[in-house]
C-alpha cells in the first residue's frame, strides 16, 4: 500500500510538470490566471487510496433448532460481536462532468477494500439428543472454552456508480464530493479461529437383561439416579484423584463416546462468502490542491455503508462431533458493514480544454482631472499574449476599434479615454468573442481647494486680487462672481503651472457666488471674500521721557521698602552699569527730621543698603556699589510740611567712572 501511495504522488508530479509546460508562466514572471471549472476538460480519471476503521453489526440466525431435540432452557447459541476493525483499499473511476459550469458529473469504476477485524461468539453451550457410534441415544453437552474469536481478513470488491461535484476557487484550491451506489462483486471473509470445546454426555438406559434400551433424558435437570454422567462435574465428584483429561480420553478412545475436554477443531481456518450481493453507499468529500490545470491532489474523508444478507443452511451446527467446526459467520443472516476514514487521491483531467473567451472583470480608471481624456479600461480574463480587437460605443456613439495585444496575465488596457458611458464592449481574439457590461468613466469633480486675497492698497483703489487654488494647469477658465450682490463681468484666463488663477483689478467690497468654469466642468467657492481698503495711519506715539539715575527713590515714614514706582530708576542704573564695566554707583540715604538724629542716621543707611541689595539682586556686583547714610542732612524740601518731609525720605544714586 505504501508503494502504491508513493507511486501515485510521483505520477501526479510528473504529469503536472508535463501538463504545465513552458506556457504556465511567462518569461517576466507573470503567472497565468487559473482556469475555472467551465474551462477544464469534461473527462477525469480519479485514483484514490482509502484507510480507516471498520465496524460490523452481525445478526445471526437462531440455529438451536438445528440441534435435534435441543433443550432451549439450558442452551445458548451465543451472540456475535465485531471489534478492532480496520479498512484499507483503493478505487479508480472514469468520470464525465457536464453542464455549462462543468460542476456536476457521473463516474463509474472499481473499488477494492482489504479489511480486517475480530468477530467474537460468547457463551456458547448446547444440550441436545445425539446418537453414538453404537447407535445408542444420549444427551450431548457441548460448551465453548470461553469466547470464540475468529480473526477475519476480508476481501471486498465493488463497482462504484457515483454522482460527482467539484468547484475550483483559486489557482490551487478547490473542493469535490462523491456520493452514490456501491455494487458489491465479492465479499470473502477468511478467518482463523481459537475455538476449543468441552464435549460431555449423559446416558439413560431402561429395561433389563437383553432388553436394555438407551433413551434421551430431555429434562432441563437430568435425573440424579438412573443416568450415567460423562461430565467434568460428575467425574470430579466421584473420582477426585483421577485426571479429567485421562478419563475423557479413555472414554472417547476406548468406548468410542463423543466426549473430550478442550478439543480444538481439526481445521480452525477457512473462508465464508455471503450468498447474496449488496448495494451500498459511498460518500466522499475532499479538498483539492491543483498542481496544474490537469492534475489535482485530493485529501478528504470517506464513509462506506454496505448491507450484506446471507441464507443459513438448515443443517448448520457450530460443532457436533469432536474436531468438527463450522464458522459462526455461516450462521449470519445479515451484516451491516460501515467503514470510514481518510482518503487521499489524484484527479487527472484528460482530453482538451475548451476554453471560451471571457471578460471576467473590467477595471475602470477615470480621467486624472475634469475634462481630461487620459482615462483607461483594463479588460481581464482574455487569452494571454494574443492579438485582440475591441469595439465599443461612448454615450451611444460608435468609436474606432481598439487593437492591441493582451498581457501575459490575459489583461488588455485601453487608454486615452474621456469621461462617458462605454457600452457594447466586444472583444475578439481569432474566432472567439467576449462581451461585458457597460462601464462608466466619471469626470473627477473640479475643486477650488483654497483661496487667497490681497486688499486694495488705498481707499478707492481697485488693485486688489483673489487667487483660487486646486485647478488644473493649462486649462482655459472663466470665473463668474458678484461684488456686493451685483453680477460682474466674468474673468477669463489660463490656469498657471501651480494650479492657480488670480482675479485682478478688484475694488474693496464683498465677493460672493464665485464659480469657475472650464469646458463642462465647474467648481463653486462658497466663501464670502471681503476686500477692505487699508485704515488711516495711526497718530505718532508720544515722546518717552528719559529716566534719570539721580531721580530720588522715595520711602514711607520709618520704612526701607522700595516703592514699585522707583524700579524704572533702578533698571536705568543697571543698564548704565552694565554698559560701562568701569563705572560704579554711590547711594546716599536720607530721612526727614522726624526722630532722633542717631536713629535717622541709621535709618538713612538702611535705606541706602536696601537700594544696594536690590541692585545686587538685579546682577550688579557689591564692589561696584557704595552707600552713605546722611540722616536728616541736606533736605531736598521743607521739613515743615508733610509733602516736604515725604520728599526728604529718599535715597539718591550717583553714577561715577573710575576709582
Amino acid at each position: 500500500m505504501k508503494k502504491l501511495f508513493f507511486l501515485l504522488i510521483a505520477f501526479g508530479g510528473a504529469w503536472s510538470a508535463i501538463a504545465q509546460g513552458p506556457s504556465s508562466q511567462s518569461t517576466d514572471g507573470h503567472k497565468r490566471k487559473f482556469a475555472p471549472d467551465s474551462v477544464l476538460s469534461h473527462w477525469v480519471v480519479d485514483i484514490n487510496l482509502l484507510g480507516g476503521f471498520l465496524t460490523q453489526n452481525i445478526t445471526t440466525a437462531n440455529t438451536l433448532g438445528n440441534y435435534n431435540n435441543s433443550i432451549a432452557s439450558v442452551s445458548n447459541i451465543g451472540t456475535v460481536k465485531f471489534t478492532n476493525g480496520m479498512s484499507y483499499g483503493f478505487d479508480a473511476q472514469l468520470a464525465y462532468f457536464f453542464g455549462k459550469k462543468n460542476n456536476f458529473g457521473i463516474g463509474v469504476g472499481f473499488n477494492y477494500l482489504a479489511q480486517q477485524g475480530d468477530a467474537t461468539l460468547d457463551n456458547f453451550h448446547v444440550e441436545y439428543q445425539s446418537t453414538d457410534i453404537h447407535g445408542n441415544t444420549f444427551r450431548q453437552l457441548i460448551t465453548a472454552n470461553g469466547p470464540i474469536d475468529e480473526k477475519m481478513t476480508i476481501t471486498n470488491m465493488n463497482i462504484p456508480l457515483l454522482l460527482k461535484y467539484k468547484h475550483r476557487f483559486t489557482k490551487r484550491i478547490g473542493i469535490m464530493a462523491d456520493a452514490g451506489a456501491l455494487f458489491n462483486l465479492q465479499i470473502k471473509n477468511s478467518y482463523s479461529s481459537n475455538a476449543a470445546f468441552d464435549y460431555e454426555a449423559i446416558y439413560r438406559f431402561t429395561g433389563s437383561g437383553d432388553n436394555v434400551t438407551a433413551v434421551y433424558d430431555n429434562s432441563p435437570t437430568p435425573a440424579t439416579s438412573g443416568d450415567i454422567y460423562y461430565t467434568k462435574a460428575e467425574h470430579t465428584n466421584k473420582n477426585p484423584n483421577q485426571s479429567l483429561a485421562d478419563y475423557f480420553n479413555q472414554t472417547h478412545n476406548v468406548l468410542g463416546y463423543n466426549v473430550g475436554l478442550g478439543v480444538k477443531p481439526n481445521n480452525n481456518s477457512g473462508s465464508v462468502s455471503y450468498a447474496t450481493g449488496s448495494v451500498g453507499l459511498l460518500i466522499r468529500p475532499a479538498v483539492n490542491y491543483y498542481l496544474s490545470d490537469v492534475v489535482a491532489l485530493n485529501l478528504g474523508l470517506y464513509y462506506i455503508y454496505q448491507p450484506f444478507n446471507n441464507t443459513v443452511n438448515n443443517n448448520y451446527k457450530l460443532t457436533d462431533k469432536l474436531g468438527d467446526y463450522n464458522s459462526f459467520l455461516n450462521s449470519s443472516t445479515s451484516t451491516n458493514s460501515q467503514s470510514y476514514g481518510l482518503n487521499i487521491g489524484l484527479r487527472i483531467y484528460i482530453g482538451k480544454k475548451n476554453e471560451p473567451l471571457v471578460i471576467t472583470s473590467v477595471d475602470a480608471l477615470a480621467p486624472s482631472y475634469c475634462g481630461a481624456c487620459d482615462g483607461s479600461m483594463v479588460l481581464h480574463g482574455l487569452f494571454p499574449d494574443q492579438p485582440v480587437a475591441v469595439n465599443y460605443t461612448v454615450n451611444g456613439a460608435s468609436q474606432p476599434a481598439y487593437s492591441g495585444t493582451t498581457a501575459p496575465d490575459g489583461s488588455l488596457r485601453i487608454t486615452s479615454l474621456c469621461a462617458g458611458t462605454y457600452s457594447d464592449i466586444h472583444a475578439t481574439v481569432g474566432k472567439k468573442h467576449a462581451t461585458t457590461e457597460a462601464v462608466m468613466l466619471n469626470n473627477p469633480p473640479m475643486k477650488i481647494t483654497s483661496q487667497n486675497s490681497t486688499n486694495p492698497t488705498a481707499n478707492a483703489a481697485c488693485d486688489g486680487t483673489i487667487t483660487l487654488y486646486g485647478l488644473h494647469a493649462g486649462q482655459n477658465i472663466s470665473v463668474a462672481y458678484q461684488l456686493n450682490g451685483n453680477q460682474m463681468t466674468p474673468f477669463t484666463g489660463v490656469v498657471s503651472q501651480n494650479g492657480s488663477v488670480t482675479l485682478t483689478h478688484l475694488c474693496e467690497g464683498n465677493y460672493t457666488g464665485i464659480v469657475a468654469t472650464s469646458g463642462k466642468c465647474t467648481a463653486t467657492l462658497s466663501d464670502i471674500i471681503t476686500l477692505s481698503a487699508p485704515p488711516p495711519p495711526p497718530p505718532p506715539a508720544p515722546p518717552v521721557e528719559e529716566v534719570k539715575v539721580s531721580t530720588p527713590i522715595l520711602f514711607e515714614l520709618n520704612k526701607t521698602v522700595i516703592h514699585p514706582s522707583s524700579y524704572p530708576v533702578l533698571n536705568r542704573a543697571v543698564e548704565l552699569l552694565t554698559a560701562d564695566k568701569d563705572s560704579y554707583i554711590i547711594v546716599d540715604g536720607y530721612t526727614d527730621i522726624t526722630g532722633k538724629p542717631a536713629y535717622n542716621k541709621a535709618l538713612s543707611l538702611r535705606r541706602a543698603k536696601a537700594v544696594k541689595a536690590e541692585l545686587m539682586r538685579m546682577g550688579i556686583s557689591a564692589k561696584r556699589i557704595k552707600i552713605v547714610g546722611h540722616g536728616a542732612k541736606n533736605p531736598s524740601a521743607d521739613n515743615g510740611t508733610t509733602e516736604g518731609r515725604m520728599q526728604n525720605r529718599r535715597a539718591v544714586m550717583h553714577l561715577s567712572v573710575g576709582e
